[in-house]
This record gives C-alpha cells, sequence and structure tokens, in this order.
C-alpha cells in the first residue's frame, strides 16, 4: 500500500478530534508537496482543485477516452462531497471544490491520477517602473521593420491567440480581432466584436503583436500589423486568473485553431511553481497545442534577478520562455542590459536551462485600453502620440511585453512558411538570437530575439527539448503511439536494450513503467502526431454551475491586485 497513514491521534496533530484518524491518509505521489501541506494544515477548509482522472477501465473507451476521464473524475468529486465546476478535456478532468478530507481521500481513488490545487496566476508586467519615454526602439532593435520592407512579411491572416485579460476594440487593430470569447464570465460565448479589456494589460500585449500604428503615423506599430488576433480572456480585471480558467481559454484555442488559423499562443501570465513541469497541468495544456502545431510563448517571469526564479508554465521544456532586455530607450545594442526584473534560470525542481532568449521588455509603448484597471491606477504611463489629441496608447514594463515581441516574430515566420512546427520555430529563433556580452545562459538564453534573421532562416532542424513530457502527456498520448517506432535520446541504446535495461522489442502497454526512467530516453518529435485526434477534446462547454467562481475575483478578496512585481 502506497499511501501514508497518520500514526497517532488526529487531534494531537491538528487538534481536530472529531475526525476520524484514516481521514489523513493519502497517496504521496498523487499531490504535491506543497498543497498537502496546506491540506494537512487545514483539513475542513474547503479548497479549489483540479482533480486529473486516470480510470482503471479507460483502456475499454478508447473512442471517448476525453469524455470517460472526465466522467471518473466527477464521480470521484461527487462521492467526497465536493462541488464540480468545469470539465477540463485538455487535461483529462475537471475543476471542483472539496473539504481537504475529500483531497486526501481523492487520491487514494483508484480512478485518479493526480489532484492539484486551482492556484492564481498573475499577469507578468511591472507597472511602478519608471515612465521615462520609450517609443519604437524595442520594435527597431528586433529588426522588425526590416521584415516589412525587404521580405515583405507583416504577419498577414496569421492567427494569434493573447490569452490574457481581453482585448480593447483599438482602431490599431480594426477588422483583425477575428473572435473574442470571455472565461471569466458564467456563459462564454464567441463574438466577432471585442469582449473588451476591464484590466488594460490584454490590449497592451495584443498591441505589440499586431498593432498598426494607425492613430500614431506608424510610430507604435507592433511587430506583425496584419496578424489577426483571437482574443481569449481569462484574466480578470483585478490581474488575476485561477489555472483552471486558464485551461478552458487553452483548451478553446486547441479546439478552434483551425477555424482562426491559430498557429501561435502568447501567454503574459505565471505562477510560482511548486513542484516539477513533468507533474505541472499548465505544462501539459502547453505540450498537447504544441504537437497539435501551434506555438506557445510565455513570459519568464518578473522575479528575478535571482536563479531560479522562472514561473509556470514558462518552466516546461517545449514552450518558448521569454526574459526581458532594458533597451535604455534607444535601438542601438551598445546600452543594452538585462531587465532586472527578469527571471533567471535554471528553472526550480528540474534544473533545465531558461530562458530560451529575450526581447525588450522594459518602458514599452503600445495600445491603451481606456477606463481599464490599469489606466485608472496608472494614467501617468498613458502616451499621446505626436500631432494627436487624445491618449491612445499606454506605456508598460515586464516580460509580458517582451513575450509578444517574439509572438510577433512567430508569426512573420509562418507567413513565410506556414509549414513550420513549433520545434523548427524555436530552433530557427534561437539560432538567429543576436548574442549578447553581459549575463550567462540563464539570464538571457540564446541572446536578443532577431526577426530579419529568424524570418530568413532556413535552418532545417529542430528544437529537441532536454527532458520528457509531462506525466499526464504522456499517460493520455499512450493509446496513439502504440506501435510507432520510438526515436532514442539514449546513446547507449542498441540491440533492442535501452542502458537501463528495459527491452522495448515487443513490448505491450501493460508492461511499460511510466515514470521518469522509462519515458527520458524517448524524443517525441520522432512520432507521427496525425494520428492523435485532437478534435476529440470537445468538452470545454461542459459546467456543472450556474456562477463561474474560477475566476480570481472571486476568491483574491483584496480588489485590485495591479500592483508591482519586484
Amino acid at each position: 500500500m502506497r499511501w501514508l497513514a497518520a500514526t497517532i491521534t488526529a487531534s494531537l496533530i491538528l487538534g481536530v478530534s472529531a475526525i476520524p484518524v484514516d481521514a489523513f491518509s493519502f497517496d504521496p505521489d498523487k499531490i504535491d508537496a506543497s498543497f498537502l501541506a496546506e491540506v494537512l494544515a487545514a483539513p475542513t477548509a474547503d479548497f479549489d482543485v483540479i482533480v486529473r482522472s486516470d480510470p482503471v477501465d479507460a483502456e475499454k473507451h478508447l473512442d471517448r477516452a476525453a469524455a470517460r476521464r472526465i466522467e471518473a473524475a466527477a464521480k470521484s468529486v461527487t462521492k467526497q462531497g465536493g462541488s464540480l465546476k468545469h470539465a477540463l478535456a485538455i487535461v483529462g478532468g475537471v475543476s471542483a471544490r472539496l473539504k481537504g478530507t475529500g483531497v486526501l481521500k481523492l487520491t487514494r481513488d483508484k480512478d485518479i491520477d493526480y489532484v492539484v490545487k486551482d492556484r492564481q496566476m498573475r499577469a507578468q508586467f511591472d507597472p511602478a517602473l519608471d515612465s521615462a519615454n520609450a517609443r519604437t526602439p524595442g520594435i527597431l532593435e528586433v529588426n522588425a521593420p526590416q521584415v516589412w520592407s525587404q521580405l515583405g512579411m507583416t504577419g498577414q491572416g496569421v492567427g494569434v491567440a493573447i490569452v490574457d485579460s481581453g482585448v480593447y476594440p483599438h482602431p490599431d487593430l480594426a477588422g483583425r480581432i477575428v473572435a473574442s470569447i470571455d472565461f471569466t464570465t458564467a456563459s462564454p460565448t464567441v463574438s466577432t466584436t471585442s469582449t473588451g479589456d476591464p484590466g488594460g494589460h490584454g490590449t497592451h500585449v495584443a498591441g505589440l503583436v499586431a498593432g498598426d500604428g494607425t492613430l500614431s503615423g506608424g510610430a507604435y506599430t507592433g511587430v506583425a500589423p496584419r496578424a489577426n488576433i483571437i482574443n481569449v480572456r481569462v484574466i480578470d480585471a483585478s490581474g488575476s486568473s485561477n489555472v483552471s480558467t486558464i485551461l478552458r481559454g487553452l483548451q478553446w484555442v486547441l479546439a478552434n485553431r483551425t477555424t482562426y488559423n491559430i498557429k501561435v499562443v502568447n501567454l503574459s501570465l505565471g505562477a510560482t511553481p511548486t513542484g516539477s513541469y513533468k507533474s505541472d497541468l499548465m505544462a501539459t495544456a502547453a505540450e498537447v497545442l504544441n504537437f497539435a502545431g501551434v506555438t506557445v510563448v510565455v513570459s519568464a517571469g518578473n522575479t528575478g534577478p535571482l536563479g531560479g526564479t522562472v514561473t509556470t508554465p514558462g518552466t516546461d521544456p517545449y514552450v518558448i520562455t521569454v526574459g526581458a532586455l532594458d533597451d535604455n530607450g534607444t535601438s542601438l545594442p551598445f546600452d543594452d542590459l538585462m531587465a532586472v526584473f527578469s527571471s533567471r534560470g535554471r528553472t526550480p525542481f528540474d534544473y533545465l536551462s531558461k530562458p530560451d532568449l529575450v526581447a525588450p521588455g522594459r518602458k514599452l509603448i503600445s495600445l491603451r485600453s481606456p477606463g481599464s484597471a490599469l489606466d485608472t491606477l496608472f494614467p501617468d504611463r498613458q502616451v499621446t502620440a505626436t500631432g494627436a489629441l487624445t491618449a491612445d496608447y499606454y506605456r508598460l514594463s515586464g516580460t509580458s511585453m517582451a513575450a509578444p515581441v517574439v509572438t510577433g516574430v512567430i508569426a512573420l515566420m509562418i507567413e513565410r512558411n506556414p509549414n513550420l512546427s513549433p520545434a523548427q520555430i524555436k530552433k530557427r529563433l534561437k539560432s538567429t538570437a543576436t548574442a549578447l556580452t553581459f549575463g550567462t545562459a540563464f539570464d538571457r538564453g540564446a541572446g536578443l530575439v532577431n526577426a530579419y534573421k529568424a524570418v530568413s532562416s532556413v535552418d532545417p532542424g529542430r528544437e529537441y527539448a532536454p527532458d520528457r513530457v509531462s506525466d499526464a502527456f504522456a499517460k493520455d498520448m499512450r493509446v496513439f503511439i502504440e506501435g510507432q517506432p520510438f526515436v532514442w535520446r539514449d546513446l547507449a541504446y542498441h540491440g533492442g536494450v535501452d542502458s537501463a535495461g528495459t527491452s522495448w522489442d515487443g513490448v505491450t502497454w501493460e508492461n511499460v513503467r511510466w515514470d521518469a526512467v522509462t519515458w527520458e530516453n524517448v524524443t517525441w518529435e520522432g512520432f507521427t502526431w496525425e494520428g492523435v485526434t485532437w478534435e476529440g477534446v470537445t468538452w470545454e462547454s461542459v459546467t456543472w454551475q450556474s456562477t463561474d467562481q474560477q475566476s480570481a475575483g472571486a476568491q483574491s478578496g483584496t480588489g485590485v491586485t495591479w500592483d508591482p512585481v519586484d
């Protein structure tokens, strides 16, 4: 029996004599240590959780695997007296609310794979940094205008999902916000009219990707000024969200990627990791999108300058994690340095080298969302273009601003070569980045993104992740990859046996150990992903409650949280 049982009375440990000792039994492999400590400290408290299922009879329901996982997770939660919220097919589970004792019991359920806290996520920018002038240097320094003028690429027709606080219908995006959906509401519905941006963060991000400079005479233009924006609102007006809300947004992106030609998704948000990316459901969702052909760009975080501060999901090896450069308000490289707030690697827990590269992220000017929370809190950030009568632009700093610069570059790359895979895009971005002389690889990654070189590159290679995929992704994919040849990382592999002595000739999946030792040596890029029926993940509309309590506004209790991060 793997789970642990309390050996002394609950009243001695927690002073709660009414709770049976057996209520504190748990399987430590099914819950991360930090969340377990919270639950044990307050077993009668209510917790918002995400419950992933791996039912014992899953192999009997391969035609409806996602639905079966949701059903099993929902049944287990209900059995423990929990209240269900939403189906999260992209990670094979549900979001719910239940007491700590119920959480512990779920870890002993044979149909449950993992239980995580539905943690709060934060937009990653710093509104408190000084407001010295900065106009187009950041865009100039990554050589985006050269791509427009010399290569003729502007991101035309490429769909970019902005998973953020919403996007205001700014004139600089006119006709190019092709779809909007708001997951902070009780009943999200798709609209061709922008749902707005009460926070102000997502609009700024979208402008850095695709603003066309209409109201500034071209002065404040994004990197890919003809790209289309898909507005996926998951962050409330206070600047926060929950993991489950973001997962629902990513699930929608997956299901609608063909409809809107979504090729890249920008995540300018993050949270402090509590464990390995291998057990992180945000990482799992990012990997699903990655292998479905959608490149995922993530901000590194604003908790630098110390190492080990990269936030999740930027800790996943398959995403493109972006740190922030301070260009000092010029387009010349001689005065550049790392932004002090930019999070550094290695990643905590897995010690991977991050960020992958950097982009300008300090005092960038982009689109303003009038009357938004940020606009109201920091009116000194408003920017009026030369000759204009109103302030249509806004100045912000953070890795939240650096990430969309890279996202815009990717849109340019995809317009030129629509067949590029996420792995190829990552390789070209890193191999063409401008080398920097300051900092270490754990500060700046491969260097400063170079749009012209990245778009011009014909590098046929691909970026191989330095580690395996997440546990949840590996388990979900086993049915699709059965029978396909493996591509091995392990140079000691020969004669049908890997270096650990495991034979793979004629192996059946029932014999495979689903642990780190088995999967470390498999290179996932070698699989034929065309056989994976991603369209089967269509449960994003399932909701068990009439009101959505998953947005952070219902749980933060602090009101405004657009506070400084350093």
